[in-house]
């Protein structure tokens, strides 16, 4: 009965944490200008599309618009029919990474079927499916917030959109705990940074290594062999040791 109990409480989770996170979009939508026209909108989709490439592999200052333009297949006035200048381009190009890691987070959600009954394990199985983990979106992380340190006047832009998927990890994390009656020892908002810390580690380990031939032994002083991904093998732990019972 209490699996049966948990079962469904995580799948009422996932339902409402799904219809939350799509109202926050919803909500960020309707600070935006209006919808372009179908043919302006697909030339600015081939843009981005293209400074994203370019900007994750050359950084923002390696790319410039002759760069965006020739991939993209446009002229330099089409670039400027669409964006004020770079900053502007690189905030767009933010802006849709982030709204696309939050769209990921709504569509985990909506096909979660839980499989553990422990808060602990839960979190873990969420949270490594919503946390970006590929290359591209690893280097442009680092080069949005490079970006941020070089030119902080125009942090507070380029910061709106990334506060909306740091809001919905934190909802995430709070849900799944009051589900299990567990409370973190810390802030929710800095167990967050702390996971996403983890995650960008490994990531940035997995993206060294990859292709590698293992070359790591036992040491005398670490003999245990390891076995996947850093953030695999120490999510479960960080999350346990971060959190107690509520009571």
């Amino acid at each position: 009965m209490e699996q049966t109990g948990n079962h469904s409480a995580r799948q009422a989770l996932a339902t409402s944490m799904s219809a939350h996170l799509s109202a926050r979009r919803a909500t960020v939508r309707q600070l935006r200008h209006s919808t372009p026209t179908d043919r302006r909108a697909s030339t600015q989709t081939a843009l981005l599309t293209a400074g994203r490439e370019l900007i994750a592999n050359r950084g923002v200052a390696g790319t410039s618009v002759g760069d965006i333009t020739s991939q993209a297949g446009f002229t330099r006035g089409a670039f400027y029919s669409n964006f004020t200048d770079m900053d502007h381009f690189v905030f767009e190009v933010a802006r849709l990474e982030w709204h696309g890691m939050l769209e990921n987070v709504e569509n985990v959600l909506s096909t979660w079927s839980p499989t553990h009954s422990n808060a602990i394990d839960g979190a873990v199985e969420i949270l490594l499916q919503v946390l970006p983990r590929d290359r591209e979106r690893y280097l442009l992380w680092n080069e949005f917030a490079t970006y941020e340190i070089r030119f902080p006047e125009s942090a507070g832009s380029l910061a709106e959109d990334s506060t909306q998927f740091y809001a919905a990890l934190v909802d995430i994390l709070h849900a799944i705990m009051e589900s299990f009656n567990l409370v973190p020892v810390c802030s929710l908002t800095d167990l967050v940074e702390l996971i996403v810390a983890l995650s960008a580690r490994s990531t940035r380990n997995d993206i060294i290594d990859a292709g590698r031939e293992p070359t790591q032994s036992p040491s005398a002083t670490d003999p245990s062999p390891r076995h996947g991904s850093l953030i695999a093998r120490l999510l479960p732990e960080l999350i346990r040791s971060m959190t107690r019972p509520a009571s």
